[in-house]
């Protein structure tokens, strides 16, 4: 994951954690599949964010139905989990 897609992805979060549609998450062009897949399964597995299940709807459509974990994305990804998660919860005024 690129400083680019992080700072797009936390833009596109911080909108939809208040505005949810899962639709929006599946079509978003200018993320990879598997990076907003990511998110999506690592914002599904916090308490912090809300929207559980469409974002875990939203991975298994981005995935195509094919079964993997959020560890094996963020491996794969180089997904900086805490800097992610520090950073959205900054924007959305959370205590990080």
């Amino acid at each position: 994951m690129t400083r680019e897609s992080e700072s797009e992805l936390l833009h596109f979060c911080a909108t939809q954690r208040g505005e949810f549609c899962e639709d929006a998450w599946t079509n978003f062009a200018p993320i990879e599949k598997q990076e907003m897949a990511a998110v999506c399964l690592f914002l599904a597995g916090v308490d912090w964010f809300g929207h559980e299940h469409g974002l875990r709807a939203a991975a298994r459509r981005l995935l195509n139905g094919v079964d993997t974990t959020f560890a094996a994305l963020a491996i794969a990804l180089r997904f900086d989990t805490p800097r992610f998660a520090n950073s959205l919860k900054r924007r959305l005024g959370l205590h990080a």
